[in-house]
C-alpha cells in the first residue's frame, strides 16, 4: 500500500529551498526524507546529481531500502540505482580513491588503540595493572583522539602550553580524584601517544584523515541536491562538507536524540544551519502511546537547559495512539523483574535497553542461565568466555613458558581430561619434571600457517560444538590475528595486547526471538512493542581523560560543555521513546526518585534482591568432543561412560594431607582456595615481579652484600626509599640493629592458636626484622603504587608478629610493626616515587584468626568445603566443569 504523507511532510518535501528539519521521535524521518527524493525525481532531476548521505552502513541500507520500496510503479530500479546514497566516510573515501589522493590503505581502530598502548608503555605512563590500560584507558583515549581529531585538531595544532595553564585554572571545579600533577602529566602523555599514532600510520589513512583531507582537496562538481539524515550526529568536518558538496541542501535529524558527542556529534550545528535554511518541524508520532510521550516530554523539559527551544518543538508533538502510563520499578532484582514482564508481555516485541556493554553482559548471563531466547546487538557473557578460552589455548601453545601451558589444559579446547589438568598442575607445583614433560613440547610457531591449522583443526569445531556466538567469537578472533601478523614483526606479548586491546567486532545475535537486548546506541532506529530500561544509576568523576581534553578544546577556542553535559538526559530520552506500547525502567532505590513523575508514571517497589545460579552445560560431552578433535577417540568414549568420583576424592585426598598452612593460602571463599591452594594454576604478574626484585636488593643491602650503586631505575629509587625508612625508624628506637632478612619462620599451628589442626605447620617469611634497646621492630617492604591496602598488609604482619613472639618466647607488646611502602607513586607517573611508614592502630590477629578456623574447620570435613563450592554463584567455565563432576 503506497505511503500518504501527512500534511506536515508534504508541506516539508514540497518546500523549494534549503530546509532543516526537527524529526521528533517517531515521526517518520527517514520515510520524510526518502518522500524528498522522490519529489526531485517528480520534478525532472537527475538522480545522479542527489546525493544522500548518513552515517552507518546500517543506516545506508535502511535509507536505500525506503527509497527503493516507495519508488515502486513510479521510477525504474535503474534510475534509483543511479543515486548516491553514502555514508560520509564512504562518499570522502571513494573521491579520494578516484582522484588518486590516497591508495586505498586505510588504518582500522584497533592500530589506533595498538599504538596508543606502544606509548603509553614506552613512556611508563601510568602504574595500573596492564589488564586495566587495556580494558579502561587505551579505549577511552581512542575516542578522545578520535573526537579531537573531528575539530580538526591534529598533533601539531596543540598548544600543550596553553592547556596545561588552562588546567590550573579549571582544576578546582572539577571532581576528581586525580591530582593537579598527575592530569598535568597525561596531558604530555596523551598527546605524545596522538603523536605515535600518527608517525606509525606512515602514509595509511584513518576515518577522520578521509575527511579533512577531503575538505582540503574536494574539487569535484557540486550536486543539486545534498540530503542529510540524523545531522545531530554530524561533526563540524562533516557539516562543512554538506555545505561545500551541494547547491541545495534538505538536512532531518533532532538535537533531542543527539547521543554521539564523543564521536563529535555536535548540537551546535542545528543552530549553524538554522541560520541558511527553512527550518521545520516534524511531529506527529506513528510509534508510542501519548502516556509514553507525555512522559517523555516532561522527563526532557524538567532537566535541559534549553527548555524554551526543545518545548517550541515538542509543542505538538502527539501520538496517534493511547495505551498505559510508564513503569519505574525500584528493585534490587532487576534481572528477576526483567523475566516477570517478559512473562507478562509474551507475543510481543520486547526490547531490554541498556546504557553500557557491561550491562548487556549481566543480564545476557542471566537469560542463558534460564534459558530465555534473545537476539542481541552487542557482546555477551558467552562470548566474554569464548574469547578467554580462545586465548588461553593459543597462549599456552605459542609460549616457551610452562606456566601458560599448565594453564592451557584447563581451556575447553586442550587435548587434556580436566583430571589430566588437575594431575599436570600439581606436577608443576611440585617441579615434577618428568610428569612435566609431555606438555613441555606441546606448542607451535609464531607463524600464520600454524596459527591457520590450530584453528581448522581445533578451535573452530570445538566452537561450533558450542553455538553461534562461540563460532563468531573464533571468526573474530582469527581476524584480529591475522591484522596484527600483517602490520607487525609478532612477538607473543605483542600478539596478546593487539588482540586484548582489539574492538570487539561482534556479529549481531539473530534469529526469531521476540526478545532483544541492546544498548541505547545501538537501539537508534528500533523499536519495540515493550521496552525494559536499566539507566545506570550513578554518574562516575570525571576522568583525567576528559579533563585534557576540555583543557585541550578550551586552547582552540571550543568549549564542549554544551554539547556533551545533556547528553546522559538525551540517552534516556532516546531509550524511553523506543517503546510502542509500555514502558518500564528498572532502577535502584536511590535512582528511583529521579525517574518517577507524579501522575505521568507509577511506581513499584521491592526488597527482593537477584540469585544467580550458574548456568548447567553438559561440560563432560565438550570435553569429551575436544579429546575426540584431538584424535583420542577411545579416551573420549571412555570419558563419556565413566562415574565421576576422582574430583571429590582429589579435594578429600589435598585436605587429608595438608600439613602447613601460610598467611596468603588462608582464603575464605571456597573457589579461590580450590584455584589457588588445591589446583593452583600459575600465574604471572609484573607488579609481583617489581616487588620480588626489590626485597631481593633490601635483603643484599641489609646483609651488607651489596649496594643502593648496584642497582638503578624504579628498584634503585624503591631501595632508597627503604633505607631512608629504616632510617626514620633507627632515630625512634634508639640501638636499632638487624636481626635477620627475608627470613623464613615455621611453627606448629596449635602454637599460634587453639585449634585441632594437630600436625599442621604455619609458615611465613618476614621482610626484616630489628632489635632495638626496648624490644623489636618487624617490617614488611610493599611496592604498591598507594597505600590503599595498608589495613590487609598490617594483618599479615600482625601473624608474624604472634609467629615471631610464639618462636623466642617474647611478649606480643614487646614487638611493633610497621608496613613500609617505597614506591608510592600514583596511577599517572609523574616520575614521584615517595615513601611512607604505616604504623599499626589495631590488632588485626583475630581476624585473621576467624578466617583462620574456616579453613580448618575445611580440613576437617572436606564434605563442607564440597558443599560451600557447590553454593557459589559464579558462572565461569571451568567452575561449571567443577560443579558439574561434583554435583551428584
Amino acid at each position: 500500500m503506497p505511503v500518504q504523507p501527512s500534511k506536515e511532510q508534504q508541506e516539508i518535501i514540497h518546500l523549494d529551498k534549503n530546509t532543516i528539519v526537527t524529526s521528533n521521535p517517531g515521526t517518520g524521518k527517514t520515510t520524510t526524507l526518502s518522500l524528498k527524493v522522490l519529489k526531485l525525481l517528480q520534478d525532472g532531476n537527475k538522480p545522479e546529481n542527489i546525493l544522500c548521505i548518513t552515517f552507518t552502513e546500517k543506516a545506508k541500507k535502511e535509507m536505500f531500502d525506503k527509497i527503493f520500496d516507495l519508488a515502486k510503479g513510479k521510477f525504474t530500479d535503474s534510475d534509483i540505482m543511479k543515486l548516491n546514497i553514502h555514508t560520509f566516510h564512504s562518499f570522502a573515501y571513494n573521491y579520494l580513491v578516484d582522484s588518486g589522493i590516497v591508495t586505498g590503505d586505510i588504518v582500522e581502530n584497533n592500530v589506533l588503540r595498538y599504538s596508543i598502548l606502544q606509548s603509553f608503555e614506552k613512556n611508563k605512563a601510568f602504574t595500573y595493572s596492564k589488564d586495566y590500560i587495556i580494558s579502561t584507558i587505551v579505549p577511552k583515549t581512542e575516542n578522545a583522539l578520535r573526537y579531537i581529531k573531528s575539530f580538526g585538531i591534529t598533533p601539531d595544532k596543540i598548544d600543550v602550553s596553553m592547556a596545561s595553564s588552562l588546567l590550573d585554572t579549571s582544576y578546582k571545579e572539577i571532581s576528581t580524584s586525580y591530582s593537579i600533577d598527575e592530569v598535568k602529566a597525561f596531558l604530555n602523555y596523551f598527546v605524545e601517544a596522538y603523536k605515535y599514532y600518527e608517525k606509525s600510520k606512515k602514509d595509511a589513512v584513518d576515518y577522520s584523515d578521509m575527511l579533512l583531507m577531503f575538505t582540503d582537496n574536494f574539487q569535484g562538481k557540486k550536486f543539486d541536491h545534498v540530503l542529510v539524515d540524523e545531522i545531530q550526529d554530524m561533526n563540524e568536518i562533516e557539516a562543512k562538507i554538506a555545505e561545500m558538496v551541494g547547491n541545495n541542501i534538505f538536512l532531518v535529524g533532532d538535537a533531542k536524540q543527539a547521543i554521539f558527542g564523543f564521536q563529535g556529534g555536535s548540537i551546535k550545528n542545528f543552530q549553524r544551519f538554522k541560520e541558511i535554511c527553512q527550518p521545520k518541524i516534524l511531529s506527529t508520532n506513528r510509534r508510542s502511546s501519548q502516556q509514553i510521550l507525555d512522559y517523555s516530554k516532561k522527563f526532557f523539559l524538567d532537566r535541559t537547559q534549553s527548555r524554551q527551544i526543545f518545548e517550541q518543538e515538542l509543542e505538538s508533538f502527539k501520538s496517534l495512539d493511547t495505551g498505559v502510563i510508564p513503569k519505574i520499578i525500584s528493585t534490587g532484582a532487576p534481572f528477576a523483574k526483567i523475566c516477570q514482564i517478559m512473562d507478562e508481555n509474551q507475543g510481543k516485541s520486547i526490547g531490554i535497553i541498556t546504557r553500557t556493554n557491561r550491562q548487556i553482559i549481566e543480564i545476557s548471563r542471566y537469560l542463558d542461565t534460564n534459558n530465555i531466547k534473545y537476539s542481541s546487538t552487542s557482546s555477551q557473557a558467552t562470548t566474554e568466555q569464548a574469547k578467554t578460552e580462545i586465548l588461553g589455548f593459543i597462549r599456552g601453545l605459542i609460549s616457551d613458558k610452562i606456566q601458560d601451558k599448565v594453564s592451557a589444559t584447563f581451556t575447553v579446547f586442550s587435548p587434556y581430561t580436566l583430571k589430566e589438568a588437575f594431575e599436570i598442575s600439581e606436577a608443576y607445583h611440585d617441579e615434577d619434571k618428568e610428569k612435566l614433560e609431555k606438555i613441555s613440547s606441546w606448542g607451535i610457531s609464531l607463524k600464520k600457517s600454524d596459527i591457520d591449522a590450530l584453528f581448522n583443526k581445533v578451535i573452530v569445531p570445538v566452537c561450533v560444538s558450542k553455538g553461534a556466538e562461540w563460532f563468531s567469537t573464533a571468526l573474530v578472533a582469527k581476524q584480529q590475528i591475522n591484522q596484527y601478523l600483517s602490520a607487525e614483526i609478532p612477538t607473543i606479548n605483542g600478539l596478546f595486547d593487539f588482540i586484548a586491546i582489539s574492538e570487539d567486532a561482534y556479529i549481531e545475535r539473530g534469529g526469531e526471538s521476540k526478545i532483544t537486548l541492546t544498548t541505547v546506541h545501538k537501539a537508534k532506529g528500533r523499536d519495540f512493542d515493550v521496552v525494559i530500561y536499566l539507566p545506570t544509576s550513578s554518574a562516575a568523576r570525571t576522568s583525567f581523560v576528559d579533563i585534557v581534553v576540555k583543557a585541550i578544546l578550551q586552547s582552540k577556542g571550543l568549549d564542549p560543555k554544551e554539547e556533551l553535559e545533556e547528553e546522559s538526559l538525551r540517552i534516556d530520552f532516546v531509550a524511553f521513546t523506543r517503546a510502542r506500547k509500555s514502558l518500564y525502567i528498572i532502577t535502584d532505590d536511590k535512582n528511583s526518585k529521579n525517574y518517577h513523575i507524579e501522575n505521568l508514571s507509577e511506581i513499584e517497589i521491592d526488597d527482593k534482591e537477584d540469585v544467580l545460579v550458574a548456568t548447567r552445560l553438559d561440560n563432560r560431552l565438550s570435553e569429551a568432543f575436544s579429546l575426540f578433535v584431538a584424535g583420542r577417540f577411545k579416551d573420549s568414549e571412555k570419558l563419556l561412560k565413566e562415574k565421576d568420583t576422582w574430583l571429590e576424592e582429589f579435594i578429600i585426598n589435598y585436605f587429608n594431607e595438608l600439613d602447613h598452612l601460610s598467611y596468603s593460602s588462608v582464603k575464605t571463599d571456597p573457589y579461590d582456595f580450590l584455584v589457588e591452594n588445591i589446583i593452583v594454576i600459575p600465574a604471572f604478574f609484573a607488579a609481583a615481579d617489581f616487588g620480588s626484585r626489590v626485597h631481593k636488593a633490601l635483603a643484599r643491602i641489609s646483609n651488607n652484600k651489596a649496594m643502593i650503586d648496584d642497582f638503578d631505575g624504579d628498584v634503585r629509587k624503591a631501595v632508597e626509599n627503604g633505607m631512608a625508612a629504616v632510617g626514620q625508624l633507627k632515630s625512634e628506637y634508639p640501638g636499632m640493629k638487624i636481626l635477620g632478612v627475608e627470613k623464613k619462620y615455621e611453627l606448629a599451628l596449635g602454637s599460634m592458636v587453639e585449634c585441632n589442626g594437630a600436625g599442621l605447620m604455619f609458615e611465613g617469611y618476614v621482610d626484616a626484622i630489628f632489635e632495638h634497646d626496648g624490644g623489636y621492630v618487624i617490617i614488611d617492604y610493599k611496592t604498591d603504587k598507594n597505600n590503599n591496602y595498608s589495613a590487609d598488609h598490617k594483618k599479615q604482619l600482625a601473624v608474624y608478629r604472634r609467629m615471631f613472639s610464639v618462636l623466642n618466647k617474647i611478649p606480643e607488646d614487646k614487638i611493633k610493626i610497621f608496613v613500609v611502602f617505597v614506591a608510592l607513586r600514583g596511577s599517572i607517573n609523574t616520575g614521584k616515587f615517595d615513601w611512607e611508614i604505616s604504623k599499626e592502630n589495631k590488632n588485626a590477629f583475630p581476624t585473621f584468626e576467624k578466617h583462620l578456623r574456616t579453613v580448618l574447620a575445611w580440613k576437617e570435613n572436606p564434605q563442607k568445603f564440597i558443599e560451600e563450592l557447590l553454593d557459589n554463584p559464579r558462572d565461569d567455565l571451568l567452575y561449571r566443569a567443577i560443579k558439574e563432576r561434583l554435583t551428584k
